[in-house]
Parts: structure tokens; sequence; C-alpha cells
């Protein structure tokens, strides 16, 4: 072999032997390196009560071909002699029997009996409860999507046969805008539902704007609801929370209390439902105000709030037996449905349903108001958050009632089909309308009962509730004892008890009937006017008014003024009254029902029957009696007394007669029924004038100071002064005492001297 292929083996036979020795100590260094990792990774040594160590172990329980539950721990050390594993970082995954949960149980470190299989954790223990489709949608969109109740407790203990977890601990947990407490818990795995055992405490509060510092943006101690009971059933996939009692929710402004609270749940597990029932306490849900000086409170029982995902009340419901009560006010329904302003938790609409009585009592004044009906709907303003809101119309759905005491000694009351109240900007009650079958009714003290119908009516209200004014309108019938009216509309005012009546006005009490254009009456002091076409008719069967005639007395003119407590009235304005043949005219008539007096004053004309002499009744028995016809400036009439007396240029004149003078006297006389002409009527009797009469038959003229003319023998008789007759044929003769016989065509003349002159003188008839 040369030198120089020496020298090249040399060469590579030393780098073949580098390249083994490297080879060898990598995989010396790869067996250490794993020996190592080995090491590490596998289980400290084993004490003396140890016997086996293994890493990782799942247990599962399942129905069928379904996992109901999955048990994992990354560590699991057997102990010697004793049925019990101990398992580190534990985590239970329930699916529950149908595969719609995610329940997920974490904890370091657990004790597991293989006996019977219940697993003991002593320390902190995290829940996390969850459906299915919630866990995926999380999965795929992120935690921040997470639908999930959190809850923290320790000292459980799971059972892997029932698949429950309970603990005794205190136990916290949150959810979507909420959170809360309790003392002890059992986690039923199979329906995924959380029982919290004693002193349960939860918060509910609406969820972050979704911009901070938006108008939205609340405190939450505004909005926050506290919920407080014995006991709480928890179901995440019923969606449903049972708060046992006695249970309490309280708010800034008002606490709830009941038997029970039930919570119903959305699919974002956030409260839509809240359902106050006695339960089984019995305990009726109360609710009452914590925020007004004076106590409001509401019963029913069952009384249930729908949430908006907001978290502000979107209705309150209120069922059975519902009753309300403030330092004034009481209010009782079947039903009370309120609709809430958007987010600020305040009415919007009530609706009471159901022997609706709302009552309402002010001590101080001592005035009470009280609306009956089956159905009430109020509307309230308001929805600004942070003002108070008032109600501003009230109206019943259904036929209603309503009742004032004005004071102590006196009560209205209003029904109509439907009642509607307006309220002021301070909240109280200002104007009234009544539609429909109106019916009032008035009691005063010592009087009798005022009532009265109408098609519709209103009535404005005064600060106290009570009404100042009320109209009623269409077919308006008033009563009060034996008074009655009628109207097309009616308005009374409280403050000068007056009572107006418009529209074919008819007034009538148990002797007369008066209508008018318009009729008004002063209640407190029996005065009464009448304006526009005025006409009263005497409807009395007894002699209480004047009775010229056996049949009613008209009376009309433009004008009246009377009282009802003193039974005068005085008509004025073409005023005329007529009852049977009997007419009178005047500028005013007065009337003066009680003593039967009547007063006509200007411009008197009036029309009355002569009795018919004896003899000219005895020829012609069907002859009608004279008509005799008046005029003077003023006239009085005494019915007592059946004596008219007349003044001032007063002419009295038959067909054939006249007689005037300064003042005259008109006696009458009632013709008994069946005298021919007569039925009854009164008729004139006797003629007295006074202070220079002047008598005229045809061409003839009497003048004395006195006279006197008879009916029954048909004669003047003239006295007084220089008793003097004009007579254009006969001349001129004058005697103590001048007598016209109309019957034999007499005069008879006393001279005075002892001895009568008669003088026979063709009269002419």
């Amino acid at each position: 072999m040369k030198r120089s292929e020496a020298a090249l083996y040399a060469r590579w036979s030393a780098l073949a032997a580098v390249v083994l020795a490297l080879v060898t100590g990598g995989i010396y260094l790869r067996r250490q390196w794993i020996a190592h990792v080995e090491r590490t990774q596998a289980p400290p040594p084993l004490t003396g009560d140890k016997e086996r160590q293994s890493i990782g172990l799942t247990l599962s329980k399942g129905e069928g071909d379904r996992t109901v539950f999955t048990l994992q721990a990354s560590k699991s050390t057997d102990f010697k002699g004793q049925d019990i594993s101990l398992l580190e970082d534990v985590k239970v995954t329930v699916f529950g029997k149908t595969g719609d949960r995610h329940d997920v149980i974490h904890t370091q470190s657990c004790r597991y009996s293989k006996t019977d299989g219940a697993i003991q954790c002593s320390g902190e223990v995290q829940m996390d409860l969850q459906s299915a489709a919630d866990a995926e949608r999380a999965r795929r969109e992120g935690a921040s999507k997470a639908n999930v109740i959190h809850v923290q407790t320790s000292g459980v203990t799971f059972e892997r046969e029932t698949g429950q977890a309970q603990t005794v601990q205190p136990v916290k947990f949150t959810f979507t805008n909420g959170e809360g407490q309790g003392l002890g818990a059992v986690y039923f795995s199979e329906e995924g539902a959380l029982r919290l055992l004693k002193d349960v405490r939860i918060n509910l509060r609406p969820p972050a704007p979704a911009t901070p510092g938006t108008a939205t943006a609340t405190a939450p101690s505004t909005k926050e609801v506290l919920l407080q009971g014995s006991s709480l059933e928890l179901g995440k996939l019923s969606r449903k929370a049972v708060l046992a009692g006695p249970a309490t929710a309280t708010t800034n402004a008002q606490q709830l209390t009941a038997g029970e609270f039930t919570l119903l749940l959305d699919d974002q597990f956030r409260a839509h439902t809240i359902i106050a029932e006695p339960g089984g306490r019995g305990e009726t849900p109360r609710l009452v105000s914590t925020t007004k000086p004076d106590s409001e409170t509401l019963t029913a029982d069952e009384m249930r709030a729908e949430l908006a995902p907001e978290g502000w009340v979107r209705m309150v419901d209120a069922d059975g037996q519902v009753r309300g009560n403030t330092s004034i006010d009481q209010l009782q329904a079947d039903h009370v449905t309120v609709e809430m302003w958007p987010k600020v938790n305040q009415a919007r609409l009530v609706t009471l349903r159901g022997n609706v009585v709302v009552e309402e009592h002010d001590a101080n004044s001592g005035t009470m108001r009280k609306v009956a009906t089956n159905t009430l709907q109020l509307t309230v303003g308001g929805g600004r958050d942070g003002q108070g809101s008032k109600v501003q119309h009230a109206e019943t759905m259904d036929r209603g009632t309503m009742e004032w005491t004005d004071t102590a000694s006196a009560r209205s009351k209003l029904t109509a089909d439907k009642l509607a109240v307006d309220f002021g900007p301070a909240g109280k009650a200002q104007h009234l309308v009544a539609l429909g079958n109106v019916e009032t009714q008035r009691d005063l003290q010592g009087r009798p009962t005022q009532t009265a119908t109408a098609d519709n009516g209103d009535a404005q209200l005064d600060e106290a509730g009570g009404w100042t004014q009320m109209t009623l309108r269409g077919k308006v019938r008033m009563r009060e004892a034996e008074r009655s009216a009628e109207a097309q509309q009616a308005v009374f005012v409280r403050a000068s008890q007056t009572a107006v009546l418009t529209g074919q006005a008819v007034a009538r009490d148990g002797s007369s009937e008066t209508r008018a254009t318009k009729l008004t009456f002063q209640q407190n002091t029996g005065d009464m006017v009448a304006e526009g076409k005025v006409r009263s008719t005497d409807l009395s069967t007894k002699k209480s008014g004047i009775e010229l005639s056996p049949v009613p007395a008209n009376i009309s003119s433009d004008h009246m003024t009377g009282n009802t407590k003193t039974g005068r009235a005085w008509y004025t304005g073409h005023a005329r009254l007529w009852q049977g043949p009997s007419v009178l005219e005047a500028d005013s008539i007065e009337l003066q029902r009680d003593n039967r007096i009547l007063i006509a004053i200007g411009n008197v004309r009036a029309v009355f029957p002569q009795a018919n002499a004896a003899n000219d009744q005895a020829k012609d028995k069907s002859k009608p009696p004279t008509i005799w016809h008046v005029s003077a400036a003023k006239l009085t009439y005494w019915d007592a007394q059946n004596r008219a007396h007349l003044e001032s240029d007063v002419v009295v004149q038959s067909p054939e007669e006249r007689m005037r003078g300064p003042l005259l006297d008109l006696y009458f006389i009632r013709q008994p029924n069946g005298f021919a002409g007569g039925q009854g009527n009164s008729q004139i009797e006797r003629a007295v004038s006074t202070g220079g009469v002047v008598v005229e038959q045809g061409d003839r003229r009497g003048t004395a100071e006195t006279g006197v003319y008879t009916a029954a023998d048909q004669k003047f008789v003239l006295s007084g002064g220089t008793p003097t007759l004009y007579d254009a044929e006969e001349g001129t003769t004058t005697g103590r005492e001048l007598t016209f016989n109309l019957a034999d065509d007499t005069i008879i003349v006393d001279s005075g001297s002892g001895s009568r002159t008669l003088t026979k003188h063709r009269v002419q008839r």
C-alpha cells in the first residue's frame, strides 16, 4: 500500500469513529430526556397509605345511547384499604336526559367513593349552568355571547347515580342582569335545576346601556329589584324560578310581599314575568309604597308583572279581590291591569274590571267622592324619568255611578252609561262628562230627595272633587216631592243653589204648571224666574188659588218671578189670565195663591160674564150671560170675597150700558151647575163705583158721586152729590137718587122731599 492511500484510509476511519460516537451519544441523551420527562409527569411516589396513582380519569352515566353526564379528573389516587379515590382538577359536564344541557361543575379536589359513586368536594366549587344551544352559540361567537348562570359555593357532594350535587355552604350566583346568594343548595343534573335551601337574596338590575353615559343610563340603585325569600327553585331549562315565602321584592319606591314569587325567564335568562301568589303560606300579595309619607297599599289574590328585556316593567296585573288603600283613598275591583310608560316604571293606563269601587275621603272637609262601575280606565301622564306621573283622564267603560258629599248634610249622586273625568295639571279632577241615560240624585238634610234624568250631562269639579256646576242635556226630567220639571237643558250651580232650565222648560207642583223658554229656580229661597213665552196653569182641584171658573186658570206673559214657598208670582210683559169665560190682561199680574188674591197693574183689561136677571132666565134658560168688558189702571181681586177692586180711569161696559169712574168694585157670584151659561162660573152680581161715576145708556147719560149696578134686577142706582140724568129728548133730570130700571124701561127719580116721582121714559135698547 502506498503511503498516500494509507493516510486517506486513516482519515476516513477517524471520521467514521466520530460519527459513531455522536450517534451513540445522541441515543443516550434522548433516552435520558425521555426518562426525565416521564419522571416529571409521573405521580409522586406513593406514600404508605397510597396504593396507586393514575393520570386522567373519566366516569360517565348514560341512559340508552345518550350520556347524561361525564366526570373528568386530571389525576386519580387510590388509597390502600379504602374504597376511596382522590380526584384532582375535577370537571363534571352535564348533558341531561335529552341532551339539551351543557352544565359544567368544576373544582380542584374531590373524594370519590367507589362503592356508591358519591363524590365529595370540600373546596371551592364553580358551576356554569347553560343549555346545549347556548354552549354551541358561545363556542361559535365567543365567550361574550355566553348565556350562563355562574354558581360559586363549596363543600359540594355529587351523587353519580342520581346526578345530584348538594351543599350546605353559602352559595353565590350571577346571571344576565342579576346576582344572588343563599345558604345551601341542591343541583339536579338531569333537569338542569338548582334549588337554594335558605335565606335567598336576589338582585335584579336592568342591563347597562349600549353606550355608557347616554340619556338612558341610570344609576343602578334607582332600577334594582331586591328579591328575598326562604328558598329558591331555579330551572335553567324550564326558564322558571320559584322563590318561596315569606317572599319580598323591594325597589327604591315599592315593596311587594307574598307567600311565593315565580319568575319566568326568557332565552337569555332575563326575567320577563314576575308572579306573586299566596303560595303554601297563604300570604296574600301586598304592594306598599315606600317613598310617600302616607302609606299606599295594594293587595290581590295574585299579582303579575311583565318586564321588557331592558328590565323596565311593561305591565302589571292584579287579579282577585284587588284592594287599594291610602290615607284618603280606597279602591276595590276583581281585576286591575296597569300598562306602563316605557323605561321609567310609571303607570300609563290603568284598567279596573269587575265590581269596581274607588272612594276618596277628605278628613279636613268631611267630604267624600265615590265611583262605582264594572269597568274603569285611568289614563296617566308622565313617561319621563325622575318626574312624577299624574292621572289625566278617567272613564267608565260600563254604566257607572259617582257620589259626592258636599258637606255633612248634602250628598249628590250621578249615574250614566259612561262617566269620564278630566284632571288638571295638579292631578285634581276638574271636569266630569256623563253620557247616556243620565240619572242624578241630591239629598239635603231636612228636604225631600231631588232627582233628575237626561240623555247626557257634565259637571265642573272643585279641588276637593265635589261638583260646582252640573249641566244636564236632552229630555231633562226633574222631581222633588210633588214638584217636577222638564226641559232640554238644566244647569245647576251649587254655590248659589240655582237651577236654570232652558228649551221647552216646564215646572209643575201640586197645584200649577209653568212653561217658558227659560226657568230659573233659587233652591234655598224658593224663588223662581220664568222668561220668554211664559204660561202658567192652575191645576189645583182645591180652592187654593183664583177661582173664576171650575176649569183651570191660565196665565201668560213675557216674564214671571215667583216664590214656591210663599205661593206668590208676578207676571210682567203682556200678562194675560183666562179662566172659563173670564179674561184679564195687564202690564203685570200678581198672584198670591195662598191668600187667593190677584193684582193686575197697568192697562188692565178684563172680560167677565154678567148674571142674567131672574125673569130673563125664566123666559129663556138657554140665553147666555151678558159679557162685561172692564178696563182700569189697576185691579185687585179677592177670591175669598168674590170681589174685584178697580182703580183709575175705570170703565165697565156691556153691549148696552157703560159705567165710568175713578174707583169701582165688582162683586161676583158663583152660579150653580145647571144654571144656563153658568156651569159654576163666577159672574158679576153687582158693581159699585165711587168718586164720581158716569153711567151711559144709548144717548142717555147719568152722573153721580156713587153708582150701583145690580144684575139680579138689572138696574143702576145713582146717588151722592147731585145725581143728574141727561137725555137728548127729555132734557135734564136731577134728584137725590136716580134709578134706571132696564127691565121695564123706567127711571125713578127720588127728589128727597119725602115723595117719589116716577117718570116714564122710552129706554132705547
